[in-house]
């Protein structure tokens, strides 16, 4: 009996969290049926699941923000299932959400000991505060003085994870960590996390991207419909299919463009003698049905001239001529008129630029054709109620109709409901900042077989994306940037995830 209880001890030590039957309940909701799984000490650990899949109802319970109908959390061997936040936080549990927790006003130091400023007396010990402060940023460029907000995207995630190992953390939930960072600020992150983790640190990662899964976790869960679809210890042998099977419940078939247009295809937008901020392009052609991807790091001018296009960065010269236009005009110099003369914008950041969250569906679908859905300063209330049937039907929406509150949607589908918004301007170019940036596999194969079925129709798209394996299955062309120039493009066979992480995200290190 010896060995088999030495290795049951062994086995113990190396797991800090054991799940066990997990259950939750709301009524007649079932968020959460009979998870079990287990999470290594020293790990990272993905977790992953289409939206409403289960992934914030387990982290909730984990976190100790809601207490389970039934099953058992052992942490260190020990139950914790029912604990509350303030137990589980003091127990080494921490949860840092995809919104990074900061006082902007306050300092970095300050921000990394919020709550628990040492004192002196009646009084905060600022000495031996930044003191502190200091010794918990040794090995990172993170200036204690600092304002906190400040700081970088990627500095403020670092910040908030290292408050929860000041604070005693030993398991870190991460959700959704990389939301809104660039494909180099990520790597800066995973390399923050390996080395936190080499130290002893666990993490739990919440993605909705497989390459991320694949790069940074030792191990993966996938929940499924608030239960366990599958769950591996060893990430090794995994691949980007295999994973969305298990989130999809079924093969997957991933979108794959067939082709660009024709080669006679007539130039859809045409541009000469751009100049705008951190932007110097001479000329630039995309043509009917075409799907161009503009590629290049934070500051390479990618970006830059996609927002030049539409007005969002004010260009000091430079002539547009679009698919239809007698003679070429500036560039807009506004939203407003690159939206009427057929230019389309998807911002990055939906939450900021893309919703109205107080209003309905229907509400946020017909936002930007109130032009065309109003007469003499009314609104046509058939023509709006025809435009927002039409779009929340093709765009596949799952909501019970369009008078629901936007707010109550899934990130998925909040992100179609902003690109029906746009296509139901008519638009002749249609720019997608990160367009699958959180959400699903599902919503993305959704999204990319939406697009790829109006460029058929003559709609000229331009892509920006982080996610290297969508960019090189959804263009025709990649456009690389540096120092706001296109300085090499990519067609066809050319067009691989290796081929762009070298030509667009590599050459900066290549340069330093």
């Amino acid at each position: 009996m010896a060995a088999p209880l030495a290795q049951a001890e062994a086995a113990a030590s190396e797991t800090i969290l054991q799940i066990a039957g997990l259950t939750k309940i709301y009524g007649a909701l079932v968020a959460l049926k009979d998870v079990s799984f287990a999470i290594r000490r020293g790990a990272i650990h993905g977790l992953l699941g289409e939206n409403g899949a289960g992934k914030s109802t387990l982290v909730e319970l984990i976190a100790g923000m809601r207490a389970p109908t039934a099953g058992r959390i052992l942490l260190d061997g020990q139950e914790v299932q029912g604990r509350d936040v303030k137990a589980m936080e003091a127990a080494g549990v921490f949860l840092v959400t995809q919104e990074p927790m900061i006082v902007a006003q306050l300092s970095v130091a300050e921000n990394l000991m919020l709550g628990r400023w040492p004192a002196r007396g009646m009084f905060v010990d600022w000495r031996r505060l930044r003191v502190q402060a200091r010794q918990m940023l040794e090995g990172t460029a993170i200036d204690p003085e600092r304002p906190a907000g400040a700081l970088s995207a990627v500095d403020r995630r670092k910040l908030n994870i290292l408050r929860a190992l000041f604070s005693g953390g030993r398991l870190i939930i991460l959700d959704e960590p990389t939301a809104a960072l660039t494909l180099v600020d990520r790597a800066v992150l995973f390399d923050f996390m390996r080395d936190l983790r080499d130290r002893g640190i666990s993490f739990v990662f919440i993605s909705h991207y497989n390459d991320e899964i694949l790069e940074i976790c030792d191990a993966v869960t996938v929940l499924r419909d608030g239960r366990l679809a599958g769950s591996s210890e060893n990430i090794a042998g995994m691949t980007t299919e295999r994973l969305s099977e298990l989130v999809l419940g079924r093969d997957l078939h991933l979108f794959h463009r067939a082709g660009g247009p024709s080669a006679d295809g007539a130039p859809a937008l045409s541009v000469n003698d751009v100049r705008a901020p951190s932007v110097e392009i001479d000329d630039f052609v995309v043509s009917q049905g075409e799907v161009v991807g503009f590629a290049g790091l934070p500051g390479s001018g990618a970006k830059e001239f996609a927002q030049a296009l539409f007005g969002l960065n004010l260009a000091r010269s430079g002539l547009v001529r679009l698919h239809g236009d007698a003679a070429p005009t500036p560039l807009p110099p506004g939203p407003p008129e690159a939206l009427a003369r057929g230019i389309a914008y998807l911002s990055d950041d939906r939450r900021r630029d893309g919703l109205v969250a107080l209003l309905s569906i229907g509400d946020n679908l017909s936002l930007s054709s109130l032009g065309a859905v109003s007469q003499y300063g009314f609104m046509n209330l058939r023509a709006e109620t025809a435009l927002v049937s039409r779009y929340f039907g093709e765009m596949g929406v799952k909501a019970p109709n369009p008078q629901v509150s936007i707010d109550t949607l899934s990130g998925g589908n909040q992100q179609k409901v902003c690109l029906g918004r746009l296509l139901a301007t008519q638009p002749k170019i249609l720019i997608l900042d990160e367009p699958t940036r959180g959400i699903d596999v599902g919503v993305k194969e959704d999204v990319h077989r939406t697009v790829d079925a109006l460029t058929t129709k003559g709609l000229a798209v331009i892509v920006i994306t982080a996610d290297l394996d969508e960019m090189a299955r959804i263009v025709d062309r990649v456009c690389i940037f540096s120092e706001g120039r296109i300085v090499q493009t990519l067609r066809g066979t050319e067009i691989t995830t290796q081929r762009l992480r070298e030509a667009a995200f590599d050459r900066g290190a290549n340069q330093d």
